[in-house]
């Protein structure tokens, strides 16, 4: 499961699937957290929450044009990131599982939900951090139990670690390094399960992602798919793949009209938590797959983006704001549109938000 699909030549992608002609995406209220929605995730007996999910959707002005922009604060999340979701989901499938053990690699963010979420379960948690990971970010892990190593050979390390079989890979969807997990999205999806709900039932237009490795976007993009498939919607809208231009493999790819990724040279960031060189295939055809496409912001207008957040009461780390960058730097909409920009992460975190 962890190395992808036995049956191809090359480690590919694998990832939950559900008998959709049978279900339906009812929230279950006296459930806690994104298990409230139990009917489309994994069947986990004991299930790890700590009330994640159910943030709102916050109307964001754009005086003169026809679009209806909404952010939905993932910052209202327990440790203040969409994060949550993924660990919830990760940390509930480790425990099922038997693991005694959960390792992750982060900038932060994840690194963060992640320990959270393992001492939650009753898991020991080992984080491997970038070596110019914020101090602030490694101090909140080790708060919250974990184990952090910090240093450039988080990959090496975390390969000879999952080796050993006794520790949960709580990464990414595609076995990029040989190992996946398949788990993270479902978390994820719950945020189009949420969308749809506070939007009466309709569908918005656009959902603007800042984008990493691409796990959060195709999770977005695989919940509405599901719902689709499910007889809740009757489309899914376009996913909008948001990245900083300093580090830009998503964009890249669109641009040239390929199917496949390459690792790009990433350039210093604003955006230092979604400053991946290359990301998930997945990902890149979930973008396709919806109609969308791929956009990049440049630090002035992530730096914009951030004071302008700041300035309607939202405290957004820049790699959350490059969503907003993307959708106001979006060329002029002639028609009535609704679109959801995903606020990924607080600020909190990142001191630089505030220079």
């Amino acid at each position: 499961m962890f190395r992808g699909c036995p049956h191809c030549e090359k480690p590919s992608a694998i990832e939950v699937r559900y008998d959709y002609s049978r279900l339906r995406v009812r929230r279950n209220r006296n459930a806690t957290g994104l298990h409230q929605w139990r009917e489309l995730l994994p069947a986990f007996d004991n299930p790890v929450s700590l009330y994640e999910g159910n943030t709102p959707l916050v109307p964001y002005p754009v005086p003169g044009s026809p679009v209806r922009l909404l952010i939905k604060n993932e910052t209202q999340n327990p440790t203040w990131s969409w994060k949550d979701r993924a660990n919830a989901m990760s940390s509930s499938a480790a425990r099922q599982f038997g693991y005694k053990n959960l390792v992750v690699v982060s900038t932060g963010n994840h690194g963060n939900a992640a320990a959270a979420y393992s001492s939650a379960a009753g898991l020991r948690c080992r984080v491997l951090c970038n070596s110019d990971v914020p101090a602030v970010q490694v101090q909140l892990m080790r708060h919250y139990g974990a184990e952090t190593i910090i240093g450039d050979n988080q990959e090496q390390l975390l390969c000879e670690l999952l080796a050993g079989g006794d520790w949960f890979p709580g990464i990414v969807i595609c076995p990029r390094i040989g190992y996946a997990n398949p788990f993270s999205v479902e978390g994820f999806k719950t945020i189009a399960f949420e969308i749809v709900e506070q939007l009466n039932g309709t569908v918005p237009d656009r959902i603007f992602v800042p984008t990493g490795s691409g796990d959060g976007l195709y999770g977005v993009a695989k919940g509405f798919r599901e719902l689709v498939l499910s007889g809740e919607i009757e489309r899914s809208p376009r996913i909008v793949c948001c990245q900083a231009r300093q580090v830009n493999p998503f964009v890249q790819a669109f641009r040239e009209g390929r199917r496949h990724l390459t690792r790009v040279a990433g350039c210093p960031t604003l955006a230092a938590s979604i400053a991946e060189e290359i990301g998930d295939q997945v990902a890149l055809q979930a973008i396709y797959d919806s109609g969308g496409e791929a956009r990049d912001a440049s630090e002035v207008e992530i730096r914009h983006a951030v004071h302008q957040l700041a300035h309607h009461g939202l405290a957004l780390e820049p790699a959350s704001a490059v969503g907003l960058a993307c959708a106001l730097a979006h060329p002029e909409v002639k028609s009535e549109e609704t679109w959801v920009v995903i606020g990924t992460g607080t600020a909190i975190r990142w001191p630089e938000s505030y220079q």
